[in-house]
């Protein structure tokens, strides 16, 4: 059963998850804190972890910062399409956000403080 495109509802979900974005960015570090201090790195005055401490603090920290711009990419497109064009630029935003977390976690891992 196939249900049918509203492009209203997509726009107001992709608002939505426009909004997420910043809470789904501070629950991530929060996340990634947490990891880091569980596996014995929270201190200023350690040495940054190994690669694989890195990873291992890093992916899912990543993975909850990204959701809301994934979903505000994929409602956002939907809602494109169905000629709601301010859905473009929630998408727009979604993208950019994920960009901006994928990249900064890249160079995080790679080059730490």
């Amino acid at each position: 059963m196939t249900r049918a495109v509203n492009p209203h509802r997509d726009v107001r979900w992709a608002w939505g998850f426009v909004v997420l974005i910043v809470a789904g960015g501070i629950l991530g570090q929060l996340v990634g804190y947490g990891i880091a201090t569980l596996l014995g790195y929270g201190g200023l005055d350690q040495e940054p972890p190994p690669l694989g401490a890195a990873l291992l603090i890093t992916f899912p920290a990543v993975i909850i910062a990204i959701a809301p711009g994934l979903a505000a990419l994929y409602f956002g497109i939907r809602a494109g399409i169905g000629r709601r064009f301010s859905g473009y630029v929630a998408a727009a935003i979604g993208g950019l956000s994920i960009a901006y977390w994928v990249v900064g976690a890249f160079i995080s891992v790679l080059i730490p403080a």
